[in-house]
């Protein structure tokens, strides 16, 4: 067995293929070595701090949540690759170019193939700018009234109705800018957690992972601060929050379909229905970590030895490890009336209630036993549901947009 503590082990090497190959592509770039990383970037040498602060303690959660599961990674091989680029364009012409791409929608992605991450630095985004110029313009405008109403001798009089739009305007400013850095972090998190997940053998690059488990995944890691507790065990409430509005518009998926399929809900990939699909992942894979971790445990390693490569048989090997998906679904819904009773009253959860058995129905909700085993128990075997009490150290925030 590994042992999962690695934050305490050497600091890897810094030389490998990875990086070389990199720097050949990008020769302009400047190279800073961190403890488990190296970043290749033409950003401030703030931004590049700021960047590796966000990795080294994504590392550190994701060792953390290793030793809590039972996971097994290996040690890191060299120091992980991770480029941050100032502008957007070169981004975007990297990805395509490179990489094969095409996330001009996201502030930076995990490539597999080529075990490096790519970030550029968001505020630099086309739609950032577009509004940021709004802004800037309706300044101007108020600076013009500020500077005739003087010229006319009207200075002593304040204008109050000038006055409250210079603050709406500076709460704007505040709020896109929180917005952009809180995305940039997130994003940041999530992608690094994949970078981390594959490296270190977790999940194997080149085996078959369904969507709902390799984005459920990272987007249990995903923060806007990486300087409070996050982590599974800790409500991440943008995907919550974005959870309940696809409950609420009735879009959440079947669980017999979310295990087989490999896009999104639909071949258009919607913004609106890709983020819904990440917010199921997110609430599906959250409540494996925390209810099912033996089961999660035994299944990652079953995709990751080949056991169950096939993408055609994963409901029956999903059921292999977890039991009947039936069951495992009205045992979800159940978790998460507890966690919020307008959950039951969504279509979703009273079209899966609605195919208990009838004998089920009569069993109390408070005293029924769940009909899927617990973490340390045989496959087989019933024991009585038990339903965490969620605490929180604040409300976290992970934007609802796809990564």
């Amino acid at each position: 067995m590994v042992d999962a503590n690695l934050t305490k082990q050497q600091s890897p090497p810094s030389d490998s293929t990875v990086l070389a190959e990199t720097k050949k592509l990008l020769p302009r770039l400047s190279q800073s070595d961190i403890e488990h990383y190296v970043i290749l970037s033409d950003a401030s040498p703030i931004d590049v701090t700021m960047v590796g602060t966000l990795l080294e303690a994504t590392f550190v959660k994701y060792i953390e949540v290793c030793n809590t599961l039972g996971w097994k990674p290996r040690p890191l091989r060299h120091k992980l690759v991770a480029v941050v680029f100032r502008e957007q364009r070169d981004y975007n012409e990297f990805a395509a170019k490179y990489d094969k791409v095409n996330k001009s929608w996201a502030v930076g992605y995990y490539s597999p193939f080529t075990d490096r991450l790519v970030f550029y630095k968001s505020e630099s985004g086309e739609d950032v700018q577009k509004v940021v110029r709004q802004l800037d313009s309706q300044q101007r405008k108020v600076q013009q009234v500020e500077q005739s109403q003087q010229a006319a001798g009207h200075a002593l009089r304040p204008n109050v109705d000038l006055a409250h739009v210079k603050n709406q305007l500076a709460a704007e400013h505040d709020r896109i800018n929180d917005l952009v850095a809180g995305t940039f972090v997130s994003t940041a998190v999530h992608e690094a957690a994949h970078q981390l997940f594959f490296h270190t053998d977790v999940q194997r690059s080149g085996a078959s992972y369904p969507l709902w488990l390799a984005e459920g995944l990272a987007t249990n890691f995903e923060t806007e601060r990486t300087d409070i507790h996050f982590g599974f065990q800790v409500d991440n409430w943008r995907r919550r929050d974005s959870f309940q509005l696809a409950c609420d518009k009735d879009m959440i998926i079947p669980l017999q379909i979310v295990l087989t399929q490999d896009h999104f809900t639909d071949e258009t990939n919607s913004n609106e229905a890709v983020g819904f699909f990440y917010a199921q992942a997110y609430a599906l894979t959250n409540w494996l970590l925390r209810e099912r971790p033996t089961e999660l445990r035994l299944y990652l390693e079953s995709l990751r030895d080949g056991s169950f490569a096939v993408a055609q048989d994963r409901q029956k090997n999903f059921e292999a490890i977890f039991g009947s998906v039936a069951r495992l679904e009205r045992n979800w819904v159940r978790y998460e009336g507890r966690r919020q009773k307008e959950f039951l009253t969504s279509p979703f959860a009273k079209s899966v209630l609605a195919k208990m058995p009838t004998a089920a129905k009569t069993i109390p909700a408070d005293t029924a036993k769940s009909d899927m085993p617990q973490p340390n128990t045989a496959p087989n075997q019933s024991s009585t549901t038990t339903l965490e009490t969620t605490t929180q150290s604040g409300r976290q925030s992970a934007p609802i947009p796809p990564k």
